[in-house]
């Protein structure tokens, strides 16, 4: 079969699968709504380590109405304007796995797109053309959220954030697994209307003489990241060995070993060089986990020594104590106050603890005792996500807002608290992914009182 045949039977089989699926207005007609922007020819390597040549680019919808069933086709011509080839693609995620056929692309949004090529023969390609298809659907409400959780600053799917200051931002725009130097990188100020592009400082750090000092073979896997704040930075090597190293890769020092069978999956930065490194496989599995500062020198325990958490645990800015989830003495469920540096462990309240892939828990502390004194939260309530607050000193959660989160198991959720804690930066992957910043003091009190005293944390 020739690659021309191979593409039409691809075409053929795409027309059979869309009549398959429900009848929501389904056309075989271009669509005016479905606008494509960004399109560029990207040399890539395929499912077999060939190399193929993708059309990507992202597709918005300027309609008042949802379209599903996404999919595009392209002819390809050459310098004598004849067809030379073609292909089909579909709407994909940030890290480029397709989404399911029964997404929904909403009004105003976007998404981004791939269709690998397909040519008869080698040779150049002088231009192109690309058909959107998709179904009309109606479309669904934006969520109604308080006045303390700022619209959607970008839907499009957020790696990191990082504050600058206490009003300005940095976020990473791409595939969370990426190295992120790959992410397209913007500067946002709270109090203005629209983010605008601006590299990230270190990006220009990432050079091939970095590479070789720290002997990487694989960037990707190496989950390479630099301090915010500092000279220091983390990465992981083949075996997954975590080491630290100064920003140009001398005075590397070995923090741990032993992980060759476990996946890191963040580094999540705190003041002053400290961190504390998440592990886990999947959705649904327990989370393992260490705090340390980039200075190599450990401040809790190895991972397997600490208690696991059902959910993300979260740490205070001095990585000293931690709050997991997992099941109380009562035999419920909730959450617990661990003090890494002496094994003390806190009870503090019933709740359900969310999946792996929501935010961690945020822990503030009273100035005056250096006590932690209230905790931000997300829980899952009925399949909405809303934002708690534990006040210690009064022993009370407090249900305070909804948030703007759908994720699917494959997705996640992180946010990060602006240096003066008034502000917290929410980020999500996914289809329905995006930026929000949600203003703590429009939010009803929480943990304003003393908090309570206990010797340990």
């Amino acid at each position: 079969m020739t690659r021309r045949a191979a593409w039409i039977t691809l075409v053929a089989v795409l027309a059979m699968m869309r009549g398959s699926m429900p009848a929501h207005a389904q056309t075989d007609d271009p669509i005016p709504d479905l606008v494509l922007e960004e399109v560029a020819i990207v040399e890539t390597v395929g499912v077999f380590g060939q190399p193929i040549q993708e059309l990507r680019g992202r597709v918005v919808n300027t309609g008042e109405r949802a379209y599903t069933n996404l999919s595009f086709t392209v002819e390809t011509f050459d310098d004598d304007d004849q067809v030379n080839g073609g292909g089909i693609g579909t709407a994909v995620n940030a890290c480029g796995a397709g989404l399911l056929l029964d997404f929904a692309l909403q009004p105003g949004h976007a998404e981004p797109f791939a269709i690998p090529l397909e040519l008869d023969e080698p040779g150049s390609i002088e231009r192109y053309t690309i058909t959107p298809f998709g179904d009309a659907i109606p479309s669904m409400p934006d969520p109604v959220l308080p006045d303390a959780v700022q619209p959607v600053i970008t839907d499009r799917e957020i790696a990191s954030v990082e504050w600058i200051n206490d009003r300005a931002l940095r976020f990473g725009v791409g595939c969370r697994t990426d190295l992120f130097n790959t992410w397209e990188w913007y500067t946002y100020n709270v109090r203005a209307v629209q983010p605008f592009a601006r590299p990230h400082p270190y990006e220009s750090l990432v050079t091939p003489e970095l590479a070789a000092a720290l002997r990487l073979d694989d960037p990707s896997h190496s989950m390479l990241t630099f301090a915010p704040t500092g000279d220091r930075l983390i990465y992981q090597n083949a075996i997954n060995t975590l080491i630290t190293a100064g920003f140009n890769g001398g005075a590397q020092r070995t923090l741990y070993s032993r992980l060759s069978n476990r996946s890191l999956q963040q580094i999540y930065w705190l003041p002053e060089e400290r961190f504390i490194a998440y592990y886990f496989g999947g959705y649904g599995e327990p989370v393992f986990y260490f705090t340390a500062s980039a200075e190599s020198s450990a401040v809790s325990p190895f991972l397997d020594r600490n208690p696991p958490s059902i959910s993300l645990p979260g740490v205070s800015w001095d990585a000293r104590r931690v709050l997991f989830s997992g099941e109380l003495d009562s035999g419920a469920l909730g959450y617990s106050l661990y003090v890494v540096t002496n094994g003390f462990i806190e009870p503090l309240f019933e709740a359900t603890p969310p999946g792996n892939n929501y935010p961690a828990p945020l822990l503030l502390t009273n100035p005056a005792d250096n006590l932690v004194s209230r905790v931000y939260l997300p829980l899952d309530v009925d399949g909405e996500a809303r934002l708690f607050c534990f006040d210690r000193a009064a022993d009370r959660l407090i249900d305070l807002a909804p948030l703007p989160l759908r994720l699917a198991e494959d997705e996640r959720a992180q946010w990060w608290i602006s240096p003066d804690e008034a502000r917290i930066a929410l980020a999500a992957t996914g289809t329905e992914g995006g930026l929000w910043v949600i203003d703590l003091a429009a939010l009803p009190a929480c943990g304003l009182s003393d908090a309570a005293s206990t010797p340990e944390a």
